[in-house]
């Protein structure tokens, strides 16, 4: 399925949100007020093999979290996948975080994320940035 393709400017749903979030170093206690609140209103939590549990145990009882991690010479998730998904949850109105460990910037290929989302006039933020 390519969900862009399936983007409708006149679709009824208003898009939901994407905040791209970094995990730090990966303890819950390290991350910043704005990861933790990104991660308590997420719908829809994507997040990558590295982040550890008690991370994930801050979210919502009713979010939906999906594993979408790679491991060097293994993915399950390719990042075209991975897109798919996340703009797939957006348009249909849903808030969705793109949890990663460390920065998203650096290493997470946040660029292309943030790429597909702005041709789909998705509202969207990564690290540092406000919604």
């Amino acid at each position: 399925m390519n969900a862009l393709s399936d983007f409708n400017p006149a679709r009824p749903v208003k898009p939901g949100t994407v905040a791209l979030v970094g995990a730090g170093p990966g303890a819950a206690d390290l991350l910043t007020l704005r990861a933790l609140n990104r991660i308590r209103t997420a719908d829809v939590i994507l997040y990558d093999r590295l982040i550890e549990p008690e991370v994930l145990e801050l979210a919502r009882p009713q979010s939906e979290l999906v594993f979408a991690g790679k491991e060097v010479g293994h993915h399950a998730w390719p990042q075209e996948r991975i897109n798919a998904r996340i703009l797939e949850e957006a348009l249909k109105g849903r808030s969705v975080a793109r949890l990663k460990s460390g920065d998203p910037g650096i290493f997470g290929r946040a660029g292309e994320e943030k790429a597909v989302l702005e041709a789909a006039g998705i509202p969207h933020a990564a690290q540092g940035e406000r919604l």
